[in-house]
């Protein structure tokens, strides 16, 4: 065998050679700097969302989860519901002890991608967090069904859960209808909210919360989280992508019935839980409607993670995942116990779950803050 030419100190010239990134100061729990490089790692050499298509980026996006598995404190079923247009998936987590009030669920992905599995740790922690309910929903996708098909779906199956469904599959689960709530990651905190507007005007059943998990909540994409954190993803010209197969008229994404940031009043809106990731593209947005909603005098609770990207809900194991969705979950539920009593919701802006379990989580106006970037800075 011929010996190598190349000199020890040379740059190695295989093109498949990988070396650990530089530490990233934005990322610096281990914890998550080691997720976020395996996962670097795993789609290292893929071609970008908006150059590969939306066949390819389904194939990414697909989990494969364990489907309808029961476990100690949830009962869980896949069932078909009637959409606004047709039969459409569903998967409902309830817990064993009963459920206070249901939570309609719509998944992330772009409104392009996802799927029942996309979410399921997330519902799984919030139906058993909150002792609630939880429906979530396989709307359908763009481009093939692009705005407002998703929206209708959601609305109409929400609709359904507000009459008990009698003659369809969802009167068979037996859920509360009433307190309804609603609850969407990603694309799917943009339709959330977009309910939450219908049903402030009258068109959609009352709510009594919405939870917008690291939410698309306006069509500009020139926000400086958008330019700081693009390299963590989802990227400007990735969401540049999904704003254009899911509302190719680019004027009509600047109107408040698809962007939800733009609404002129926040006012009367449900109390709202926001997670916030410190490190997402979409940080700048979250943040912002938050301070919108606390002006208008909504009950407010912004939870906001630093030192994680946009998709760290996606791991259930990551701590800042496991914080995120129990405090949330705890406005949630207020929320739903006070819409039970008929009473009125006067602060729910407090709260010190991740002080509770150990996390230093200092508390700001409207919220909670969870630095996961501290551990680096502990002896």
């Amino acid at each position: 065998m011929a010996r190598s030419t190349v000199p020890p100190s040379a740059p190695d010239p295989r093109p498949d050679r990988w070396s650990p990134p530089r530490p990233d100061p934005r990322l610096a729990d281990p914890e998550v700097a080691a997720w976020v490089a395996g996962r670097a790692r795993a789609t290292r050499g893929y071609l970008p969302l908006h150059l590969a298509g939306a066949a390819t980026a389904r194939s990414r996006a697909r989990r494969g989860g364990p489907g309808p598995v029961d476990d100690e404190q949830l009962l869980v079923r896949d069932l078909v519901v009637r959409g606004a247009a047709g039969p459409l998936p569903a998967r409902c987590y309830r817990p064993r002890t009963g459920a206070r009030a249901t939570v309609l669920f719509l998944h992330g992905g772009g409104w392009v991608t996802g799927d029942l599995d996309t979410d399921d740790p997330t519902c799984r922690r919030l139906a058993a967090a909150a002792g609630a309910a939880v429906l979530s929903l396989g709307y359908r996708l763009a481009p093939e069904h692009p705005f407002p098909a998703g929206l209708e779906d959601a609305a109409a199956v929400l609709c359904r859960l507000a009459d008990g469904d009698p003659a369809g599959a969802l009167g068979e689960l037996g859920l509360p209808a009433a307190p309804l709530a609603v609850a969407g990651a990603g694309a799917g905190g943009q339709l959330a909210a977009l309910l939450a507007l219908r049903s402030r005007a009258g068109d959609v059943p009352a709510l009594a919360h919405q939870l917008l998990l690291c939410p698309v909540l306006d069509c500009d994409l020139d926000r400086p989280s958008h330019r700081e954190h693009e390299d963590l993803g989802p990227s400007v010209a990735d969401l540049a992508w999904f704003w254009g197969a899911y509302v190719p008229d680019r004027a009509a994404r600047r109107s408040p019935r698809v962007s939800p940031l733009r609404a002129p009043q926040l006012a009367g809106l449900p109390p709202t839980a926001v997670v916030v990731a410190g490190a997402d593209p979409l940080r700048d947005e979250a943040v912002e409607f938050c301070a919108r909603l606390q002006q208008a005098g909504v009950p407010v609770r912004r939870v906001l993670v630093e030192g994680v990207p946009h998709a760290f809900l996606e791991e259930p194991a990551l701590a800042g995942a496991q914080l995120a969705v129990r405090a949330a979950a705890e406005h949630l539920a207020a929320s739903l116990d006070a819409a039970a009593a008929g009473g009125r919701v006067l602060d729910l802006t407090g709260g010190r779950a991740g002080e509770r379990t150990g996390e230093r989580a200092g508390e700001r106006t409207g919220g909670v803050v969870v630095d996961l970037r501290e551990r680096a800075r502990r002896p």
